[in-house]
């Protein structure tokens, strides 16, 4: 029964690989911005904030499909820069905001008291999606799927880029929310450090576990 069970699941591992084949390319560019290259047969679905401001999208509301062959920016340094310092100063006036209201400051606790509360209710957590991609093989996920959930996909995985968790911790500092808290960055992928361009084949060696460069 055990062999028959471990027999089935590497069948089942096998044809994940299949489906998956060569995977995806990413390149870095300048100081961080990264390309993705589809270099399988399939489909790949990627979770991009700076996709969703280029659709339109809510950030972190839509899930973009790239087809075989294609190559396509999902990521953009200076923008993701720029909306982490935006999320940290609300977060950090809102909390201000709720701090005089409760002290009975009056004339600081003004505005529309639902957007204070989710400005302030921004955290460390929420700032690092956006130095974070996702991306999973075959099937997509999210409000324009059967599968809500990138963990219910046959195979995905999380690029953590290191340049822009470097910045996250740099805004962090300045902007302290809930005081200063650090990013680790240790096991994060690297990007150039000397401003030239570097190109990383990402590889599943096992499912949703181990990424290979």
């Amino acid at each position: 029964m055990v062999t028959r069970d471990r027999h089935g699941r590497r069948n089942k591992e096998k044809r994940k690989k299949l489906h998956i084949g060569k995977g995806v390319q990413l390149d870095l560019r300048g100081e961080g911005d990264v390309w993705l290259r589809c270099l399988s047969d399939h489909s790949v679905f990627v979770q991009s904030y700076y996709l969703d401001r280029e659709a339109g999208r809510t950030p972190g509301d839509a899930v973009h499909k790239i087809y075989p062959a294609a190559c396509i920016k999902v990521f953009d340094l200076r923008q993701c820069h720029l909306q982490m310092q935006s999320l940290a100063t609300s977060a950090q006036k809102a909390a201000q905001m709720q701090a005089a209201a409760v002290a009975g400051v009056s004339g600081l606790a003004v505005g529309a008291p639902r957007s204070i509360s989710a400005a302030a209710g921004i955290g460390v957590d929420d700032l690092r999606r956006l130095c974070i991609l996702r991306l999973s093989f075959v099937k997509g996920w999210g409000p324009d799927y059967p599968r809500q959930s990138i963990k219910e996909t046959p195979c995905w995985v999380e690029v953590h880029l290191h340049r822009a968790l470097q910045l996250l911790d740099e805004v962090l500092h300045q902007m302290p929310i809930d005081g200063p808290r650090a990013v680790d960055a240790g096991d994060a992928l690297m990007g150039p450090q000397d401003g030239s361009n570097e190109t990383k084949t990402i590889k599943i060696r096992e499912v949703n576990q181990e990424i290979i460069e």
